[in-house]
């Protein structure tokens, strides 16, 4: 019995190592996804000094991720994250990291949800426009279906305008997907009624687990047992 605890008690403590490690690591430049900026601080916590603002889209590089333990986790508006320090226009300062991605940001109007197109096209057309496929699993005139190289499995179907996508992501966080999409709106007012539509969801241990959007499209972000991350967006393509 003694070795039955000792082993669970290890499988325990790897699973919450993976649950609070980072998805980059010392050296690697992240891309900003907060659209009004992120103030980059003196020390790791929100009432210290402010050194600079860094605007959505600018690049930082990352010098240290520190401990990424659960009790320094922190919670801003819904997004769970750790701070690190960052370098950027040569000053060294610390960044809320629930804001920053290695994932490029939307670059083509087809990637944005305007124009009466939906989460699920911008969402399609991002992932083809930035990403090499590895592998393709099914093309024909309504299926698209293929996995990257990091093993991201991503699949677009199609019923006359009416869109459906489904993406399964071992390489990136919750928070991550969640911003791409708030990066496809280019409208502040849409942007206000998307933020005042999403319902979070905690598992047991407190953390978001699921995120839900009903904005005339429908999208749920979830992060599965596996620990991949699931994102289902459905929605009308074109006026």
């Amino acid at each position: 019995m003694k070795y039955i605890i000792l082993i669970i008690t290890a499988l325990l403590s790897i699973s919450n190592l993976q649950a609070h490690s980072p998805a980059y690591t010392e050296g690697e430049v992240l891309n900003v996804f907060a659209a009004s900026g992120l103030k980059l601080r003196a020390e790791p916590h929100r009432s210290s000094p402010v050194l600079d603002i860094v605007q959505y889209g600018d690049q930082v590089k990352v010098l240290n991720t520190f401990e990424f333990a659960e009790d320094l986790q922190e919670r801003i508006d819904w997004i769970d994250g750790h701070w690190i320090l960052v370098e950027f226009g040569g000053q060294a300062g610390y960044l809320f990291d629930g804001y920053l991605s290695s994932m490029p940001l939307p670059a083509s109007r087809d990637e944005l949800v305007l124009d009466g197109y939906s989460f699920a096209y911008a969402l399609g057309q991002y992932m083809e426009q930035h990403f090499e496929i590895d592998q393709l699993v099914d093309s024909t005139d309504s299926t698209l279906s293929y996995v990257l190289e990091d093993g991201t499995a991503v699949k677009q179907s199609v019923d006359i305008n009416y869109w459906i996508v489904e993406i399964n992501s071992p390489s990136y966080h919750l928070h991550e997907l969640l911003n791409l999409m708030r990066a496809m709106i280019p409208d502040r007012k849409m942007r206000s009624a998307f933020e005042r539509s999403l319902l979070f969801i905690e598992n047991e241990e407190g953390s978001v687990s699921e995120i839900k959007l009903k904005l005339g499209d429908e999208a749920i972000l979830r992060k599965t047992k596996t620990g991949k991350i699931l994102v289902k967006a459905s929605g009308y393509s074109g006026c």
